[in-house]
């Protein structure tokens, strides 16, 4: 719901921007998409820079690299300060959902790593795994 109210907060500059060009004309399109004006490109880039600060905390993105083999990538929001520390519970959240997803009975972390990475716009904490689902029960090497 907090999510929700900021990214509307975040379009008022733009609903106040708007104005139906109808002062003496018949056009019903709002004044920046009938004619340019150099507070758009402005507007824009405040809007994705709110949606970028109270986006999700963690991106995910995870590759097959076998049968049964899988790598997920976490890397957190730079402009978040908070949720430092969830890395590990929402990798092992993911590996549960991918096992449920695909039918297996379980997984088995390979390797995983946390750590901080340089980025272009300063550091930012990423963890990195490799999980092997597996059916029936599970053997140990």
């Amino acid at each position: 719901m907090l999510k929700h109210s900021l990214i509307c907060f975040a379009l008022v500059p733009v609903l106040a921007g708007c104005s139906t060009g109808q002062s003496g004309g018949t056009s019903a399109l709002p004044s920046f998409i009938s004619s340019p004006s150099p507070r758009i490109p402005f507007v824009a880039a405040l809007g994705a820079g709110a949606y970028y600060l109270y986006k999700d905390n963690w991106t995910l993105e995870e590759i097959q690299t076998g049968d049964d083999k899988f790598r997920i990538t976490l890397k957190k929001n730079m402009l978040r300060q908070d949720g430092d520390s969830e890395g590990d519970m929402l990798f092992k959240r993911r590996a549960g959902e991918i096992v449920t997803e695909l039918g297996y009975d379980g997984y088995r972390i390979m390797e995983y790593s946390e750590g901080i990475e340089s980025a272009a716009l300063g550091p930012q904490r990423v963890a990195h795994g490799v999980i092997q689902c597996y059916k029936g029960a599970a053997t140990a090497k």
